[in-house]
């Protein structure tokens, strides 16, 4: 038994050549398997001297005989060794693990011993025998700490071996670190002890944040995130929840910013109360739905006048869902047959249509339940007079909600510098809401609720990290940080102004990717050479119904008139996935981004597709348009767009209607279909215009809103960039021209990559520019062209950014 506990306790340290003897059994053979139960005294003394130090020997032991035998080969030592013995109580096998973890990381011989001791406590405590104490830090006041969050992905929980590999970090850094399961409401405890790890109860699927305080807190957040991200060196489980589960804290929208916290607290949940004067309950319940109706239009205005059209018309969707009849029609209903509080019946319905919403298929739709939930808890506010701030209170505040909702933005957008969300995805109206106004955000991260309101906190946005209660010097490193990034941001301007030139003479035209007037007005701003992409769903998605002709000609003109002369790619209505129109009814399907969207319901949508291809003709008159086609798969989807695009060029020619004509007309290729036949695709179009984030997505199977897929669906993989090489190849043999217009294109980094396989054009986020035309003015295209050789012979993601130069990006 000695030798296999022994056995364990290597390996569970992950320290082979550590210290430990074993002695066991007595007489001949002892050491072989069944050998004679005992123990022998010389044998425990030889044992002792074989792995003796200054730094001492603990000694552990089983009952009976081994206790004696241990007592006496002390007394066989030198007094001076003997001294530098400590025989322990604790339990064999839990004590020597224990142990062990200790002595590989250097701590003192009472340390071990004391941790040995313990190392029947998680078991004590998960079995009820004895209960658990409070954490070390419940009960005082931890002060500035560096936070980070992530989830359990450890087929067998925190067991040993895990948990020692998190002690030794802790272990090699000054600053303190503590432990807690947030799912479980558990620690914090420290991380240098192996048993308060155990007590944590960590399973597969926990949530767990990690509190990190000292001098050196940023290099130990980390080496503790390396950690977690490498899954403590095991592979990781599937988690046992719904597929769309957050691993790690997502980002909503980058920057670094400083507050007081403010917890946003949903209105809690409304008590059924009788009413006796049904006719003044319902003049109530009418009065506070106008109330929030003035509010919502009066926030939309605002957005529009500042030039914010389609987040206003996050409003506007609003204004729908709190106008609803139905809905309106069932809670005055309620009142009058139940006698009940408008509060309590308008909750119950809204909650209902909510937990609806978040059962329809894909990322988009599920995620409108927050306008719901965030309709709801306004009305509720009023009728209940819950949930507001203090309106004397004009400090900086950060916003902590549930799920961070458009209308909290917009109510306090002067103060609210940065936004923590347990819930809610990139695609939210309140993501959105917060880029566009430039307040940093994370999503996926819950604030211990020790943290009280009024709390200094800082969220730095790009890497998710969050800061409480800062000292003197993290505001000083934030202030810092702060003028760092307005000094990038200049440089970016600066840069943004140079012309895209490789180091051996080759011009990259750098464009931009835009869904509306804003959108333009920032990409003239930032020097772009056009318009790479121009989402014309945009125009479509906030509105209750389909914009006329006229109205999208006007739209696209205000469009184009930042770009008189250069060009500008349009892309056809692409809608369905995530995208999806409240005007069009759609039957249900399991996979909405394998189903009927971009080209598909354009086929299905004649009328529609034929009035926009006539809109864009006729704003395009004077300019230097093309058109794209969105998701082409086929040859036959091509010959079909330019069919219909004759028909609207014949129809405006027929009404005496001036437009532009010819017009060239081009595919994005997203598909793996596409990607494959793009040799017989080129043939039959004008240019090609790569949408990666799509193909990306459709290579790898991996949904890109699925958070949990997030290293599957990226642009690094081989196989992405293998399709993009197939395609761009098939172009140049064409000769016709070939872009790039999805996320990667903005990535310093893979905007090298793309020079390198042959292409000239790449369309971009405005903010990227300047980022892009610095990288490709660093590198010469045979150098990009060597970089591309080597990832196409990659056969893992960490192989192609080790090639690229991972975390380089920020050099840019």
């Amino acid at each position: 038994m000695s030798e296999a506990a022994a056995y364990l306790a290597r390996h569970v340290s992950s320290n082979l050549a550590l210290p430990i003897a074993a002695a066991g059994g007595v007489g001949e053979g002892r050491a072989e398997l069944g050998a004679e139960l005992g123990s022998d005294a010389m044998d425990i003394m030889e044992s002792i001297e074989s792995v003796y130090s200054d730094d001492g020997v603990l000694v552990l032991m089983d009952m009976g005989s081994a206790l004696l035998s241990a007592k006496t080969a002390i007394e066989f030592l030198e007094s001076e060794k003997a001294g530098r013995i400590r025989l322990c109580s604790a339990p064999l096998v839990e004590g020597a693990v224990s142990a062990a973890t200790q002595i590989s990381i250097g701590a003192s011989l009472e340390i071990v011993r004391q941790e040995a001791l313990a190392a029947l406590m998680p078991k004590q405590v998960d079995l009820g025998d004895v209960a658990a104490e409070p954490g070390e830090s419940a009960a005082g006041d931890e002060g500035a700490y560096l936070s980070y969050a992530f989830v359990a992905r450890l087929k067998n929980g925190l067991h040993a071996r895990p948990a020692s590999l998190f002690v030794g970090v802790a272990s090699s850094f000054n600053s303190i670190i503590r432990v807690k399961n947030v799912s479980r409401n558990k620690g914090p405890e420290s991380a240098r002890s192996v048993n308060k790890l155990a007590l944590l109860g960590i399973l597969l699927g926990d949530e767990v944040e990690v509190r990190i305080s000292g001098d050196d807190a940023e290099q130990a957040l980390g080496a503790v995130r390396k950690l977690a991200e490498d899954n403590f060196g095991e592979p990781p489980a599937a988690l046992k929840t719904e597929a769309n589960v957050r691993t790690k804290p997502l980002s909503l929208a980058p920057g670094i910013a400083m507050g007081r916290l403010y917890r946003e607290g949903a209105v809690a949940s409304c008590p059924k109360t009788a009413i006796s004067d049904v006719e003044a309950e319902i003049r109530r319940f009418d009065s506070a739905v106008a109330q929030i109706k003035t509010e919502l239009e009066a926030r939309e205005a605002s957005l529009v006048q500042d030039g914010h059209s389609d987040e206003a018309g996050i409003f506007n969707a609003q204004k729908l869902i709190l106008m609803d009849e139905d809905i309106i029609d069932e809670v005055k209903k309620a009142i009058y047959t139940e006698r009940l509080d408008a509060a309590s019946l308008y909750q119950q319905k809204m909650n209902k249509l909510a937990l609806e919403y978040r059962k329809l298929p894909g990322d988009y739709l599920p995620q409108r339940a927050a306008d719901i939930n965030d309709v709801a808890s306004r009305v509720l506010a009023v009728l209940t007079g819950q949930g507001e701030l203090d309106p004397e209170d004009s400090g900086d505040i950060i916003l902590a909600a549930a799920e961070a909702q458009p209308s909290m933005i917009v109510r306090f957008e002067n103060r609210i510098r940065g936004i923590l969300s347990e819930t809610g995805g990139a695609t939210s109206h309140a993501a959105i809401l917060a880029k566009t106004l430039g307040i940093p955000g994370i999503s996926g991260y819950r604030l211990d609720e020790s943290v009280e309101t009024g709390t200094l906190v800082i969220i730095d946005g790009k890497n998710c990290s969050v800061t409480v209660d800062p000292d003197a010097q993290a505001q000083a490193d934030f202030k810092k940080k702060i003028a760092s990034w307005e000094e990038k941001k200049k440089r970016d301007v600066e840069d943004s102004k140079k012309n895209a030139v490789t180091t051996d003479g080759v011009k990259i035209y750098v464009r931009a990717n835009v869904g509306e007037k804003r959108d333009a007005k920032m990409a003239a701003a930032s020097n772009a050479e056009g318009i790479g992409l121009l989402r014309t769903e945009f125009l479509f998605l906030s509105r209750p119904n389909a914009p006329d002709e006229e109205t999208q000609t006007v739209m696209l003109k205000e469009i184009l008139a930042f770009f008189p002369n250069d060009p500008v790619a349009i892309r056809a209505l692409d809608i369905g996935g995530d995208k999806p129109l409240a005007w069009i009814e759609r039957e249900k399907e399991a996979n909405p981004f394998l189903g009927v969207r971009g080209i598909r319901l354009c086929q299905r949508e004649r009328e529609l597709f034929t009035g926009q291809l006539r809109a864009i003709l006729r704003a395009g008159l004077g300019f230097k348009i093309k058109i794209m086609a969105p998701m082409i798969s086929t040859v036959e989807e091509i010959l079909f767009c330019k069919e219909t695009l004759a028909n609207a060029h014949a129809d405006l020619e027929r009404r005496g209607i001036a437009h532009i004509w010819p017009v060239s007309l081009g595919i994005m290729v997203e598909t793996p279909a596409a990607a494959v036949m793009a040799d017989k695709l080129a043939a039959a179009s004008d240019f090609f215009s790569i949408g990666s984030n799509d193909l990306s997505q459709y290579i790898m199977a991996a949904e890109r809103g699925n958070n949990a897929l997030s290293e599957l669906a990226n642009a690094h993989q081989a196989a992405v960039l293998r399709a993009i090489k197939m395609t761009a190849d098939a172009a140049l043999k064409a000769g016709i021209p070939i872009s790039v217009c999805g996320e990667m294109a903005g990535d310093p980094l893979l905007s090298q990559t793309l020079v390198g396989m042959g292409i000239t054009e790449l369309s971009m986020s405005p903010s990227a520019i300047g980022g892009v035309k610095r990288a490709i003015t660093s590198i010469s295209r045979k150098e990009a062209e060597e970089k591309v050789r080597h990832c196409l012979t990659c056969a893992t993601l960490d192989e192609v950014m080790e090639i690229l130069g991972e975390g380089g990006a920020s050099q840019f």
